[in-house]
């Protein structure tokens, strides 16, 4: 079961981001005029670089991972191409009073920030997620 991942602001999802937005085509005095791919991927890759400076909200942007040093592997691979990193936990939803939410008879799963410690104690709701899947097999 992959159960941690990484939430953050990644250059490449702010790059993918910056393409969708930046039109092919420039219109100025003269008219509207094709832009060439080389100039396409330079204007790109600027709005890529402003929308990464300036972006705050958090995404996932690693895939699900076994254990949280996997997680802290990744990250560490390329830390100039990531901020705001955050290692998540999926866990089973609480509710209100502190119950596990249920949906159809199966518990409903959300991303939790995971605050481990280095001295190997893990998430308290975490331990409460395996003991009840201990319990449901």
């Amino acid at each position: 079961m992959s159960a941690f991942c990484v939430f953050g602001v990644s250059r490449e999802i702010c790059r993918t981001v910056a393409a969708k937005k930046q039109p092919v085509f420039l219109v100025d005095a003269t008219g509207r005029r094709n832009l060439t791919p080389q100039e396409w991927g330079a204007a790109v890759e600027q709005a890529a670089d402003r929308i990464f400076s300036e972006e705050t909200k958090v995404v996932r942007i690693s895939p699900e991972f076994d254990s949280p040093q996997f997680c802290q592997d990744w990250i560490a691979v390329s830390p100039d191409q990531v901020k705001l990193t955050q290692i998540m936990v999926r866990i089973p939803a609480v509710d209100k009073q502190g119950g596990v939410k249920m949906r159809k008879g199966v518990p409903v799963m959300a991303w939790t920030p995971y605050s481990g410690t280095e001295n190997g104690a893990s998430h308290p709701l975490l331990d409460a997620a395996f003991a009840l899947e201990v319990v449901n097999d």
